[in-house]
């Protein structure tokens, strides 16, 4: 019976639309997480033929009946999250296109929203951790202050021998890529270029696309909690109709089982 299979891709579909929902939700309050929307499409049509068409009648729309829903595909939401003011002289927050590139102690490049940096024993700049954050960002000995502009720009204020005087330091930079939604997400809110992401273009920040850099905040989570809610509505109800589905085919199949009793 080809409800039985259509119910079930349903039921499948939605499952995988609360998967989705219950992850987004656990990371309401992630630094710079990114959402992810479903997106479905519907399978296959058999055809049972057409009405019309003979003795030089015109045919009419032809007799389909479709074989359920399929996930098509799972997108990444890159609108910035909402601006977290902390105060801290090493939190960054990127303000539109961009991420920041770090680097792993293997030489791995993976990139980052999160902007909650610290520095090391070696005054180096890294994220929670411990990956640096290119291009080798390092803070001299008797730092006392740090400002970055919003191009980039790197000062610090270092004491030396009782007074207190501006050194530039390294920039940052920022890197974009053609189709941010083809980045592989690894956890730890760090992502990976793939072939769908293209190829990263790093540069100054402000310039050919690339976001601002703020400094004493953080980008939140853009993820939307009532939008996330009512979705989770949404598909909790269509898995129960899907499932109400299967229940009425069986018993429509018991009942033509029994017609000879």
């Amino acid at each position: 019976m080809r409800a039985l299979s259509t119910a079930a891709s349903g039921m499948r579909a939605y499952q995988t639309k609360i998967d989705n929902i219950a992850n987004n939700l656990s990371n309401a309050n992630t630094t710079g997480f990114k959402k992810v929307r479903e997106h479905f499409e519907d399978l296959v049509y058999q055809s049972l033929g057409t009405r019309g068409g003979a003795n030089g009648a015109s045919a009419t729309n032809p007799l389909q009946v479709g074989s359920g829903v399929r996930l098509a595909s799972l997108t990444r939401d890159t609108r910035t999250g909402d601006a977290q003011v902390t105060g801290g002289m090493t939190d960054f927050m990127i303000q539109d296109d961009g991420y920041f590139e770090v680097e792993t102690p293997d030489g791995q490049k993976l990139y980052t929203r999160d902007g909650a940096f610290t520095a090391d024993s070696e005054g180096n700049l890294v994220t929670a951790s411990g990956y640096k954050v290119m291009p080798g960002i390092q803070l001299p000995d008797g730092t006392m202050g740090l400002s970055v502009a919003q191009d980039g720009t790197v000062t610090a204020k270092v004491l030396s021998d009782g007074v207190i005087e501006d050194q530039v330091l390294a920039p940052f930079t920022l890197t974009r890529f053609s189709n941010p939604g083809g980045l592989e997400a690894l956890g730890g809110n760090y992502f990976r270029g793939t072939p769908a992401s293209g190829e990263a273009q790093s540069g100054s920040p402000g310039q050919e696309g690339r976001g601002t850099i703020m400094q004493g905040a953080l980008e939140g989570s853009n993820v939307d909690v009532a939008e996330e809610l009512v979705g989770m509505i949404t598909a909790q109800r269509s898995y129960e109709l899907s499932s109400k589905v299967i229940q009425a085919a069986d018993e429509m199949m018991s009942t033509a089982v029994n017609l000879r009793r």
